[in-house]
């Protein structure tokens, strides 16, 4: 999954070269590269956040034994 991202990074940052006009490249970089990447990995995180919250509650609590 990381080496399509990096590829996307490349494509935006090589279409933001091209623009010729550094305020407009670094708002296409801004907008179209850096908000995006960060917003999916923002999002993996949280993910990985509830998961380990789980599995901590999961080892926290012992298992119920029938009686």
């Amino acid at each position: 999954m990381y080496i399509i991202l990096i590829g996307y990074l490349y494509v935006i940052v090589m279409l933001a070269a091209g623009t010729g006009d550094v305020v407009k490249g670094g708002l296409l970089f801004l907008f179209l590269g850096f908000l995006p990447t960060w917003l999916w990995f923002w999002l993996k995180r949280q993910g990985q956040i509830k998961r380990a919250a789980k599995r901590a509650e999961a080892v926290a609590q012992p298992p119920a034994t029938p009686e």
